[in-house]
């Protein structure tokens, strides 16, 4: 909900493989939970061109697709498109470079929100940047409720701010709802 920040007025467009847990959230869960559209569009194959069309065309509100998909994009001059109603610009499944996210912001004016899940979490996010929140490039952002997020050392233990180390999910006893309880 906070990641995504759709309303029932928005066109959502997940580009996302359905193998990937963000196909589930993108296209069905997040869009379902809060009333929004799922915009689909079928594609044999990766077409920029393609995709940058379709998005002058349709009312797309909410773009996500993975980073590697915004590096093929900047490659186009995407000042040549009118993305009339696109506003929110969404990413995960690898590391999005800054290099990438500060060409598609001089290129359409618009920020590209990187968020960080795992199948095996609770709602699929455990960080990310939202918006309103200020980016620091290359950062995963914040933990996204309702996860206790900590970066550890080796031996498990808390880092201070600014350190280095490996993320870390705090869990209660009693275990929350989740859609993957465990491997068989």
């Amino acid at each position: 909900r906070y990641w995504m920040n759709l309303t029932p007025s928005d066109i959502m467009w997940n580009m996302s493989d359905t193998a990937w847990v963000k196909a589930a959230i993108g296209s069905v869960f997040g869009p379902w939970f809060q009333g929004t559209c799922v915009f689909v569009h079928a594609m044999p194959q990766f077409d920029p061109r393609a995709i940058l069309n379709t998005l002058c065309r349709y009312p797309v509100t909410t773009l996500c697709s993975a980073p590697t998909a915004y590096r093929v994009l900047v490659q186009h001059d995407l000042t040549r498109y009118a993305f009339k109603t696109l506003k929110h610009c969404l990413t995960g499944g690898e590391p999005l470079n800054p290099e990438v996210m500060a060409q598609w912001k001089s290129q359409t004016g618009l920020t590209i929100y990187e968020g960080y899940g795992q199948t095996e979490i609770v709602q699929g996010m455990i960080c990310a940047n939202m918006k309103g929140m200020k980016i620091k490039p290359g950062s995963l952002g914040k933990a996204a409720p309702p996860c206790d997020v900590q970066i550890i050392d080796e031996n498990g233990s808390v880092l201070p701010p600014g350190k280095e180390g490996d993320i870390a999910i705090k869990m209660d006893a009693k275990r929350p709802f989740t859609f993957f309880t465990r491997y068989l």
